[in-house]
This record gives structure tokens, C-alpha cells and sequence, in this order.
């Protein structure tokens, strides 16, 4: 125990003495956890748009003052010329423009159904879906007031109830992209920590040659793998209860479940990102290459998590690679824990999952490592 310890006490001392790594550690994670999370999101707002009234009529213009009323939209160009609308287009000016056609009035007074454009920039599929349904919600909400208010549509039709739904937002109740993206953040930041920390610290002790410096001392293969290992886990854990308190503290979300279940699930993950870092190191001869085989597994862990996109939304054999992915496990746990409070029974699937490719890929790690010593 004695030689772990004098190793741990030497890692440590490693570590605090080389500052770019310090600042790696202590500076950059929680740089990106302010800025990815204020800057990535789902929601859809300010998009620009150019609006074509051929009608100029009071219900046309009744019904492009929607646009200027709400969050989502920015008229910034009102034509009278369609041709326009092509080239504020093409030019990226405006992300949509909205064509009221002639006689929108009248085919409204007179029950029928008026058919308006949109002309949609769909460079962004995602925006665009959002937008449209933002338009939807306009039109519906239009044709509501204009039966309810104008005497012209008949005595019968303004008595009308209209059925609402009311829906209740769970866990989420101002539907905030804020909320679901952060806790992903940092499931993010303890993958990258562990895995680039285990792999480019171990090579790093190879290029500089104090690596064979210790195979000759009667330090056992064992007790030199711990000694790596038990001061990037508690690195790991330190790095977990900052971001935790950052996200309290600057975003305003706390943990609704246990803590302690919370670490306890991240010690899992911590096994297995260590054994990815470890193994990565034992394929490295270069800091180079270690940082490149990190780089190349950290796109194919965070894009196949389910962080940006919903793992339902993939292809089917897609989906079936992600199972290989130990951070698609770690995602959902963190987000049920942090945002629902879900007890441990209802998380077993994804924690076995979790434990059965950590063990794997650590043990496969360990062994190849001590090969590597030998």
C-alpha cells in the first residue's frame, strides 16, 4: 500500500507541476460548460423573415402583425415584388418568406380556405420543421380570433368553443433546451477529462522515458497501474462535484435525485472511460497518436450518445452501434437522476449495461497493459 501511495503522491505532484495541464483540468472544462451551455440549444427564435401582401387588406395585415408580435420571427423586409423573395433568399437575408395571396379576405368572409406561401431556406431541416410549426400555431390562433371577432363570419361561428389542449410539462416545465443540454455537458466533460488525462498522461511517462525508470524498481506491474489509476478517478470525481456546483450556481439546475446514487454511477462510467484511456495508451507510442485515437473515439461516443440527436431518431443499424457506447448508458442515467430524480431500480438496465462494458474493457486495458510492461 505503502509504494500506491508514495506513486499517487508522485502523480499528483506531476500534475500540479505542469500548469497547461492544470489549466486543462481546472480552466477549460468549466469555460465550455458556461459557453456550450448558454450556446448550444434546440430552441428556435429571431429567425428572419420577408413578408409579400398582395391582398393589403385589414385581415392580411391583421395577420401579418402576428409575426411582429412574438419571439420567434423578425420581419425584416416587407415586398410587394414576389421575384425579391428569390434573391433576399439566395443572399441568406431572411430564412423564410410569407406570401399572403389576392383576395385573402374575401376567401375568408366568404368560408373558403385562402392558401398562403412560405418559401422556406432548408439548408437547416431542424430550424425549418421548428418554423413551421411556429407558423401553424399563427394561422390557427388567427383563424380563432377572426371567428370569435369579426361580425362578417356569422353569429353562429363566434359563439363557437373552441377545444384547447392544456399540456403539463414534467421535470421540464418551461421547456428550456437549457435543462436537457446541461447535464449532457457534463457527462461530456467527465469523458473527456478521464479519457484524454489516463491516455496522454501514461504516454507522456513513456516519451520521457521515467515509464522504464519504474519497471526497474520493485514496484509490481499492479501496484503501478493503481498508482496511475486511483489519481485520475479522484481527479474525475473532483471535476464532477465543481461542474455540479457550476451548473447550480450559473444555470440554476440542481440534482432532484440522490447524490449519492449520482456518484456512485459515475464511478461506473469513471471504470470504464479509465479503461478506454488506458487502452488508448497501450496502442500509443506518441502523445500524437494518443490525443488522435482519443479524438477519433470521442466524436463516435458523443454523436452516437444521443446528445444531439435521440438514438430512436438514427437508422435502425445505427442504433445497434451505439449499444457499444458506454456514454449513451451514462447519458440517460444522469439526465434521469438530475432532472427527474429516479431511484436506482429503474436505472438497473442501463447500470448493468454500464458495468458489464466497464469490467470488459478495463480488464481487457489492465491486461494489455501489463503486457505492455513486461
Amino acid at each position: 500500500m505503502q509504494r500506491i501511495y508514495y506513486l499517487i503522491q508522485k502523480e499528483f505532484r506531476q500534475i500540479f507541476r505542469d500548469r497547461p495541464m492544470m489549466a486543462a483540468l481546472f480552466v477549460i472544462p468549466f469555460i465550455q460548460l458556461v459557453l456550450l451551455g448558454n450556446a448550444i440549444t434546440t430552441d428556435v427564435t429571431n429567425l428572419d423573415i420577408a413578408v409579400c401582401d398582395f391582398d393589403r387588406t385589414p385581415m392580411s395585415r391583421e395577420f401579418l402583425r402576428h409575426f411582429g408580435d412574438t419571439e420567434y420571427f423578425n420581419v425584416v423586409a416587407i415586398e410587394d415584388d414576389y421575384a425579391s423573395l428569390k434573391h433576399l433568399l439566395d443572399e441568406g437575408k431572411v430564412k423564410f418568406a410569407l406570401v399572403i395571396p389576392e383576395h385573402f379576405q374575401r376567401d375568408l368572409v366568404g368560408g373558403e380556405r385562402p392558401a398562403i406561401q412560405l418559401l422556406i431556406d432548408g439548408i437547416d431541416g431542424n430550424s425549418a420543421g421548428v418554423a413551421i410549426g411556429y407558423l401553424s400555431a399563427i394561422a390557427e390562433q388567427h383563424q380563432v380570433d377572426l371567428i370569435r371577432m369579426e361580425p362578417s363570419m356569422g353569429r353562429a361561428l363566434r359563439t363557437a368553443t373552441v377545444v384547447s389542449a392544456e399540456p403539463r410539462f414534467w421535470y421540464n416545465p418551461e421547456m428550456e433546451s437549457k435543462v436537457y443540454i446541461v447535464p449532457g455537458i457534463v457527462a461530456l466533460i467527465l469523458l473527456i477529462i478521464t479519457v484524454f488525462l489516463t491516455s496522454m498522461g501514461i504516454v507522456r511517462e513513456k516519451e520521457i522515458g521515467t515509464l522504464e525508470q519504474l519497471l526497474v524498481t520493485p514496484i509490481r506491474s499492479y501496484q503501478l497501474i493503481l498508482g496511475k489509476i486511483i489519481p485520475f478517478s479522484i481527479l474525475g470525481f473532483i471535476e464532477m462535484s465543481v461542474a455540479i456546483g457550476f451548473v447550480y450556481l450559473i444555470f440554476g439546475i440542481g440534482v432532484e435525485g440522490s447524490l449519492w446514487l449520482l456518484f456512485f454511477e459515475s464511478a461506473i462510467f469513471i471504470l470504464t472511460t479509465l479503461g478506454v484511456g488506458i487502452f488508448i495508451s497501450t496502442i500509443s507510442e506518441t502523445q500524437q497518436q494518443a490525443l488522435f485515437v482519443g479524438w477519433f473515439f470521442m466524436i463516435f461516443a458523443i454523436l452516437l450518445s444521443g446528445f444531439f440527436i435521440p438514438i430512436a431518431n438514427m437508422p435502425d443499424v445505427i442504433q445497434y452501434f451505439t449499444y457499444l457506447n458506454p456514454l449513451r448508458y451514462f447519458m440517460v442515467i444522469l439526465r434521469e437522476i438530475y432532472l427527474k430524480g429516479t431511484p436506482i431500480q429503474y436505472l438497473l438496465p442501463e447500470t448493468a449495461a454500464m458495468i458489464g462494458f466497464g469490467v470488459t474493457v478495463f480488464s481487457a486495458a489492465v491486461i494489455r497493459y501489463r503486457r505492455v510492461l513486461k
